[in-house]
């Protein structure tokens, strides 16, 4: 509320009604006058003071600018009169008008304005003076006149130096008066002045809002006690009033719901200010900058102000010390403290951000959106702890407009690895819920098979890492058909989630392979490391599987038993790679002796004849579009028979694709450096090269195809076996796999099933 300035309207109103009784007394001498010696001038002069006795009073008294009445009234008297006096004659009460009318303007407390009336009154007298007329009345002597003069101009002197006196002294007296009220005013202190009575003189602002009582000159001749609200703090001003001469004491309360803390004071004034001066200082904000301060020296978060070129301030908070792994980090740059934790790119970026929050460029919502150090991967420059942070941003002002980040950093590091920990046991969990299903739908017999030929390759495995006489590279190519074996297995049965482990894996050991330089130990170690892994998720697999409900065949014996694993096998992988490949494929098992499965290498030609229906697949059967084209049945076939002939076991394999495309073979052989260059049209040097390791005509890697291991793989068991292989191709019409291995090879490779 806007504190009225002190103004003296008293001595405006007193100027006033001088004014008016010298307008009274003379408009009834003039009256008198008239009565006395009748005259038309007279007349004329008894009416229009009446009338201007008339006007001038609703004019007083409706009027609300007392200054700028006063300042008119002396004026109008002055030239009223001085019109009088040229008219009528009486020029006796001319110099006692213009006495008074100074006498009015001093008491305005204005000296420029009494000056101002003063030499318009002395150049009225002399003008009046020079034309002869009498202004010290008719007939009056020239030596009158002159002592009449002499006095006039001596009081206006006088007048003239005590209004000088009077205004210094008012003014000061003034604007004391009005520095107090504007004091009252702004305060944010709880000020009062009571008299004995503990009546209120005058209240600041805040102690009459204290009050509910808008305007403070509204609280004048209140009881000081009525001015507090609640029984608690009437209480403690009632105990202040009782020691009213010299009172100091702390006041706890609360009020509307929340504690307050006041330094409460009062003192008992001499002189001309009689009365008691009420003191109250509001200590809350202290009280709750001290709680603020606990709290953020004991709390487990990271507080600091910053400037703009990133300085940390003082205070901040005890943790942030332990939270950053530094010491004494008072003017040290915030983003240099983060050079170990990101990239000098990743610091512009963040430098850039800093600058948004300084200048308020986005609203907070949207600066939280985009803040780069949401998480943050800390690492300590100095001692290289590792941590994870989450760092919030707000902007404050603090004083003279200066703009600071308040800096706000919690520890998150427990409950990120915690969330990623929940994560990897969801995955895990979510794994083993996918690997549950996709073993329900696998046949029981087929799936012991599949079990069976894993761990001959893990064994196998096994034996060529731990078998000194393999260099590495050679130990990788040996590994690497063994892990293409068990992934191809995996895949035909629709154990994707075994599958696509075995396949990172097979991935992993192809870079190793193709390295140019001696394979490093931690590499190898590595490797052996995540086999097994492999090896304990496949023995896992048994748990499961004894949980389900085997298999069984009716009467069945085994030598159907293994017919009816092998066929169902190739089966599934003939469907699962022309399903992937968007082909129509059909197999067809013509012949199969049971006694060369059961007594020769049952795992070999399962193992053999898998490599050859996915290569059948994937290189030879042609697309539905492309075989209706060429005049085909949109499916395509593959057909396998197994017979015996003496000690022979004879494996046939034949498709009815496009046949091996040996132009594309040669460019493919001779870019790989296989072959030399007049070899490219030799038939016998490209079948060498379809065989050997990385091998493969496919422009993308997939499960299916396209590393150059399947065929190879076909070679080398078939030989491990003392077998050999024979290919028929005719381009546009398909190709034959003619596999011959010894009867008597399988004892082992049985016995060890």
């Amino acid at each position: 509320m806007k504190m009225n300035e002190v103004k003296n309207t008293g001595h405006y109103r007193i100027a006033n009604i001088s004014a008016v009784a010298i307008i009274v007394f003379l408009g009834v001498n003039s009256i008198i006058e008239a009565i006395r010696q009748p005259s038309f001038s007279e007349s004329v002069m008894s009416f229009g003071m009446a009338v201007a006795l008339i006007l001038l009073i609703p004019i007083f008294r409706s009027t609300k600018n007392f200054s700028k009445l006063a300042f008119f009234i002396p004026f109008i008297l002055l030239l009223f009169n001085a019109v009088v006096m040229i008219w009528g004659g009486q020029g006796v009460y001319f110099l006692i008008v213009c006495l008074c009318t100074c006498g009015i303007s001093c008491l305005y407390a204005n000296f420029p304005l009494t000056l101002f009336y003063i030499v318009v009154q002395a150049i009225g007298v002399g003008t009046l003076f020079f034309f002869d007329f009498p202004i010290a009345g008719h007939g009056a002597p020239f030596g009158t006149v002159l002592i009449s003069l002499a006095v006039y101009l001596f009081s206006c002197l006088v007048l003239l130096i005590l209004v000088r006196s009077a205004t210094v002294s008012l003014n000061k007296a003034l604007d004391d008066g009005n520095s107090f009220r504007t004091f009252l005013a702004t305060t944010a202190n709880y000020l009062a002045m009571v008299d004995k009575s503990n009546q209120v003189i005058y209240v600041s602002k805040p102690l009459s809002d204290l009050a509910g009582i808008e305007d403070p000159d509204l609280t004048t001749g209140r009881s000081l006690i009525d001015l507090f609200p609640g029984r608690d703090l009437k209480l403690l001003a009632s105990e202040m009033l009782g020691q009213r001469g010299l009172y100091e004491a702390d006041w706890e309360f609360f009020l509307d719901g929340q504690k307050r803390f006041f330094k409460a004071a009062s003192n008992s004034l001499g002189g001309t200010s009689k009365g008691t001066l009420v003191n109250l200082h509001d200590m809350t904000y202290l009280a709750e900058r001290d709680e603020i301060a606990a709290m953020r020296d004991n709390l487990k978060i990271g507080l600091f102000f910053m400037n703009r070129e990133c300085i940390i301030q003082d205070n901040y908070s005890r943790y942030l010390e332990e939270l950053l792994s530094e010491k004494e980090l008072n003017g040290k740059q915030f983003i240099s403290l983060l050079s170990a934790s990101v990239t000098s790119k990743e610091q512009d970026a963040i430098k850039d951000y800093f600058e948004m929050v300084f200048d308020r460029v986005f609203d907070q919502m949207t600066l939280e959106d985009i803040n780069p150090l949401h998480e943050l991967h800390y690492v300590s420059t100095r001692t290289g702890d590792k941590k994870i942070f989450q760092c919030e941003f707000v902007t404050v002002e603090r004083g003279k407009g200066d703009v600071f980040v308040l800096v706000v950093i919690y520890d998150i590091t427990a409950k990120v690895e915690l969330q990623q920990r929940l994560a990897e046991e969801e995955a895990k969990r979510q794994e083993e819920m996918r690997s549950i299903f996709e073993l329900i739908q696998v046949d029981p017999t087929v799936f012991s098979d599949f079990l069976g030929d894993a761990e001959y390759e893990f064994t196998r495995i096994d034996e060529t890492l731990k078998n000194d006489d393999f260099s590495a590279h050679e130990a990788l190519v040996e590994v690497y058909q063994s892990v293409h074996a068990i992934k191809s297995n995996a895949v035909i049965l629709g154990l994707n989630t075994f599958g696509d482990k075995v396949h990172a894996l097979e991935s992993q050991i192809k870079k190793l392979r193709e390295q140019e330089t001696e394979v490093p130990f931690d590499d190898m170690l590595h490797l052996t490391m995540e086999l097994e892994k492999l090896s304990k998720e496949k023995d896992g697999f048994k748990t499961v599987i004894d949980r389900i409900n085997s298999f069984k065949v009716g009467n069945t014996d085994g030598k159907k038993q293994n017919e009816y694993v092998l066929i169902e096998s190739l089966t599934k992988a003939t469907n699962r790679a022309s399903a992937d490949m968007g082909k129509k494929v059909k197999f067809i098992a013509t012949e199969i002796d049971s006694i060369a499965l059961e007594k020769g290498p049952r795992r070999v030609i399962k193992e053999v004849l898998m490599q050859l229906i996915r290569n059948s697949v994937v290189h030879g059967v042609e697309l539905p579009d492309e075989r209706r084209a060429k005049g085909k049945n949109e499916t395509g076939i593959i057909r396998l028979s197994i017979k015996t002939d003496g000690k022979i076991i004879q494996v046939k394999l034949i498709d009815d694709g496009r046949g091996l495309d040996f132009k594309k073979i040669g460019e493919k052989a001779l870019s790989m450096k296989m072959i030399k260059k007049e070899d490219v049209t030799n038939k016998g040097a490209l079948l060498q090269a379809i065989f050997a390791p990385g091998f493969s005509t496919a422009e993308t890697e997939g499960v299916h195809a396209g590393r150059g291991i399947g065929l190879n793989l076909v070679r080398d068991r078939v030989h491990d076996v003392k077998g050999t292989i024979k290919l028929q191709t005719e381009w546009g019409k398909g190709t034959a796999f003619n596999v011959f291995l010894p009867l008597e090879s399988g004892a082992a490779d049985n016995k060890a099933s």
